[in-house]
């Protein structure tokens, strides 16, 4: 039986200082709107009709913020150790996010992790949560009632619920979640 753990990026291993703001006011302007554009990514294609060509104009000025915000990443306390201690029980560890692929791989760069994850799956690839969590599944070739989806919103845990899968909530201010660190005492 192999055991898998996927982990969300943002918010769950590292701090994107993104500028949602500026993120906001950009999009507004491309969209010619002043609809308030949240849920991000999924607004970003009902906005765009899905129209792909928009879809990837519009995620491109996404991509741009990310990569600004990668100049002031944070790790998350206890994201080293973690990956050490889930590394040394063997489990398989995947990685999805909602960030573009260049972010990405400047991220993994800076905190030493191009090497950590068995499959990674980003917004270029499945612009869905419950998508890449079942297509992560999918490509490992692992039952989902082996796989443990740790986030920290409550998006990740409903779609790791749809996709059959196990959810850790982390760092989070409420009773249901734990803090990254306190995975080496759960899992």
């Amino acid at each position: 039986m192999n055991k898998c753990l996927i982990f969300d990026l943002d918010g769950t291993l590292i701090k994107l200082p993104i500028r949602y703001e500026i993120l906001q006011h950009n999009l507004k302007n491309f969209f010619h709107t002043e609809d308030n554009l949240s849920p991000l990514i999924p607004s970003i294609i009902d906005q765009a009709k899905s129209n792909q060509k928009i879809i990837d104009d519009a995620f491109k000025i996404v991509c741009d913020e990310e990569l600004i915000a990668t100049e002031n990443l944070e790790e998350i306390e206890g994201l080293h150790d973690v990956m050490k201690y889930v590394a040394s029980k063997n489990y398989t560890i995947s990685l999805v996010t909602m960030q573009c692929k260049k972010s990405l791989d400047i991220i993994l760069k800076k905190l030493n992790l191009e090497e950590k994850f068995s499959s990674i799956l980003t917004r270029d690839d499945y612009p869905d949560r419950f998508l890449q969590i079942q297509n992560t599944c999918k490509s490992l070739n692992l039952i989902p009632s082996d796989v443990t989806m740790i986030g920290d919103r409550i998006h990740d845990i409903n779609s790791a619920k749809q996709a059959n899968c196990k959810s850790i909530l982390v760092n989070r201010d409420d009773m249901d979640s734990k803090k990254l660190i306190e995975l080496i005492n759960i899992l």
